[in-house]
């Protein structure tokens, strides 16, 4: 009885749930970091400090944003609006949930895309590239300006996709998961990697786009899925010895709170050429 109780409220909470889903996986993602890879507590509580202060100045927006997309996707499914419902067999399951999940990870990577390469919103992307300590509590580290353009942009998707309530879930698990991994210090043994990362980005992949220098920062966009990179050359592959994490152009600057919330981020130079993957992984 117990259990139905708890299953109903998750159920009809479904933010709550989503944040505790991610609190859960967060908590021992950092943990597992702190164990295994012989990070000094203090210095591990100051770096999750400094990026849970840019959380805690997004939260109200992110909160804000989230009803508005819930509403949108409860409207979509009840007046049957958007993409989905142009296509035959919308009501099957595996067109409405995992088409329309391709959908929406390839507008992820295209926002990604666009996030390095407009000028005024890698102004705001930059905070969360300019870690120069990436671990899980990376992921949410982000200017509360681009928490409103992204989760704004989020609302477009909904509407245009028709997206429900029950595929936005879905789909959020997956980040959780994935996104929180990727930024993780643990990594994934490379003789799993490999196969995994002709569908899914993994950490390595992850973190070459964290690499502080131009071509590595303008690469591997995929959020879940990895195969947009290849099919548009945005693949790439860093060794980890390779990879310097931060921004070049503000290197200095990742731990001043103030900075990265006002500075002027400078005019980046986009390498011409498409991206060739020939040095290591599959």
């Amino acid at each position: 009885m117990t259990l139905r109780i708890i299953q109903d409220f998750l159920s009809a909470h479904p933010t709550i749930t989503q944040i505790l889903f991610y609190a859960v996986v967060l908590s021992g993602l950092w943990i597992a970091e702190y164990k295994l890879t012989g990070q000094k507590i203090g210095s591990k509580l100051r770096h999750t400090a400094f990026n849970s202060a840019l959380l805690l100045l997004a939260l109200p927006a992110q909160l804000a944003m989230m009803t508005i997309v819930l509403g949108l996707a409860h409207w979509c499914t009840t007046r049957q609006v958007g993409l989905l419902y142009a296509l035959p067999f919308h009501d099957n399951a595996w067109v409405k949930y995992g088409v329309m999940f391709l959908v929406l990870d390839f507008l992820d990577y295209a926002y990604h895309y666009a996030a390095h390469r407009l000028p005024w919103l890698w102004r705001l992307h930059l905070v969360h590239h300019s870690d120069r300590d990436v671990d899980v509590s990376t992921t949410f580290r982000e200017h509360p300006l681009e928490t409103l353009v992204r989760t704004g942009v989020l609302c477009a998707w909904v509407l245009l996709c028709g997206a429900s309530l029950q595929l936005l879930v879905l789909r959020q698990s997956f980040e959780t998961i994935a996104n929180l991994a990727q930024h993780s210090k643990l990594g994934i043994p490379d003789r799993w990697a490999k196969w995994l990362r002709y569908v899914f980005v993994t950490p390595d992949m992850h973190q070459a786009h964290h690499h502080a220098r131009l071509p590595g920062t303008d690469c591997n966009y995929g959020d879940v899925l990895s195969f947009w990179d290849r099919l548009f050359g945005t693949r790439i592959s860093l060794h980890r010895n390779e990879i310097e994490f931060g921004v070049d152009t503000h290197i200095h600057q990742d731990s001043d709170l103030v900075a990265l919330l006002v500075l002027k981020a400078p005019p980046r130079v986009v390498a011409p050429v498409r991206f060739a993957d020939t040095n290591a992984h599959p």
